[in-house]
């Protein structure tokens, strides 16, 4: 079973809508919204636990695969953590609660947020609401002022090399200190975040009919197999079979 249908994306989100399709074992770095609204998907979480889930909210950096039969659809919202809506999300209970907890906070979330007659991505807002600490953004914490800046510098350097040394001379603070903060304030490393920007980037050259050797080159990657290789780890799917059956919006 393939992934097909539409995917809209704005900052902070990528919501996509349609057929959902199996994914192999793979570790996101973005909190994951997965609503099914017909058929069946299992998820299986990193200690190989599994359950036929009806809603299931994945946290950024937890291994999982999906399963789904013939005819499964629904929504899967990818909510980036760098954002002030990503980082309002509260985190599990529990470090080890796998998919058993994921689910229970996806049928809450999806029972808490009523759909009423809004756009995909009104309603993906409301249900993120669902899931925050607070509604107000001035409950998040501000972002280190040296993570703000690299925040703002790097995705205009995603088609060249980046190193976290040279990031951090750039925004003027040590490596060790910049790596701690993308950790302490994110909860993944300076290279996962890297790695995430060029695939985001990658993914939206394909999506305007651009080669995988040239959506590579673009994003940064050494080549087409580099790609290849972050997007299943990523996403447990091939770049072609993650955006070849989509509409982009």
């Amino acid at each position: 079973m393939t992934w097909s249908g539409a995917v809209h994306m704005q900052p902070g989100i990528l919501m996509f809508t349609g057929a959902v399709g199996s994914a192999h074992t793979h570790a996101h770095a973005a909190v994951q919204i997965l609503i099914v609204d017909d058929g069946s998907v299992t998820v299986t979480d990193g200690e190989g636990h599994s359950e036929i889930v009806g809603a299931v909210i994945v946290p950024s950096g937890a291994v999982h695969s999906l399963s789904a039969t013939e005819g499964a659809r629904g929504r899967a919202i990818y909510v980036d953590s760098t954002t002030g809506m990503g980082r309002r999300i509260r985190p599990p209970e529990s470090d080890h609660g796998g998919v058993p907890e994921w689910s229970t906070r996806g049928r809450t979330a999806v029972a808490m947020t009523v759909r009423g007659v809004e756009s995909d991505l009104e309603y993906a807002a409301r249900l993120i609401d669902s899931l925050s600490e607070s509604k107000q953004p001035s409950s998040v914490r501000a972002l280190h002022p040296a993570l703000y800046l690299a925040l703002t510098l790097l995705p205009e350097r995603i088609s060249g090399p980046i190193t976290l040394t040279d990031t951090a001379a750039l925004v003027s603070i040590s490596p060790g200190r910049l790596g701690r903060i993308f950790n302490d304030q994110l909860q993944m490393s300076f290279s996962t975040y890297i790695r995430w920007l060029r695939l985001r980037r990658a993914m939206e050259v394909m999506s305007s009919g651009a080669t995988l050797t040239t959506s590579a080159h673009e994003a940064g990657f050494t080549d087409s197999a580099h790609l290849n290789r972050i997007c299943h780890s990523m996403f447990g799917l091939t770049p072609s079979a993650a955006t070849g059956d989509l509409t982009w919006n």
